[in-house]
This record gives C-alpha cells, sequence and structure tokens, in this order.
C-alpha cells in the first residue's frame, strides 16, 4: 500500500518582518503592522549590568559563560550595545567562575 501525501506551505512568519526590513511595505492588516516592529527595551549600560549581575549571580542565577547570560538579557527583552563586552568583563571578576573553571569538569 502506498501513502500519497500532500505538503501544504504556509506562509513563513518572518515573510511581513522581512518585506519590511528590506522593502519598507508594511502589511496591510494594523495588528500585522505593529508586529513587525523590535520588542526589545533599550538601557543604559549601568541598568545592564545590574541585569547581567541578576542573571549571572542572582537568586536563580547559575554563573553561565558570558554569551549565555547576553542572550538571556536579550531573550528577555533587554538590549544596550556593550552587552557582551560588559558580561566577559563580569564573568572575568567573578571569583567563583574564575575558582571553578581552572578544574576538569570532565568524567574520568
Amino acid at each position: 500500500m502506498v501513502s500519497v501525501f500532500t505538503v501544504v506551505r504556509a506562509p513563513s512568519w518572518a515573510l511581513p518582518i522581512s518585506e519590511f526590513l528590506e522593502n519598507g511595505v508594511l502589511p496591510m492588516d494594523e495588528s500585522e503592522a505593529r508586529s513587525t516592529s523590535v520588542f526589545q527595551c533599550c538601557v543604559e549600560q549601568d541598568k545592564g549590568i545590574e541585569i547581567l549581575l541578576d542573571i549571572h549571580e542572582g537568586e536563580c542565577g547559575h554563573h553561565a559563560a558570558s554569551r549565555t547570560v547576553v542572550a538571556k538579557a536579550f531573550h528577555h527583552g533587554f538590549y544596550w550595545p556593550t552587552a557582551l563586552q560588559d558580561a566577559e568583563s563580569l564573568v572575568l571578576k567573578c571569583e567563583g567562575c574564575q575558582r571553578f573553571s581552572k578544574g576538569s569538569h570532565q568524567p574520568t
């Protein structure tokens, strides 16, 4: 017995966003047009460092690497241009990260 499947392609969710970025064309529907904007909150560097510290060392922090910390900050909607450099500096100054990074984390 042979099965025949029909492939249905839906328009990509990114298509309206790419059309806006490339050509400046907004969708006709107002609610769709509003969804093409960027939903990140730009913060000052000192506020951004506080956010990084909270993610890295806070109550639920887990001393992650700098790129992971920045990705979490961006994922939660915050942005500032020096985020990666600030996170790298923060991780280098973290005593716990420096102490435990020297040992091998591979099983014997």
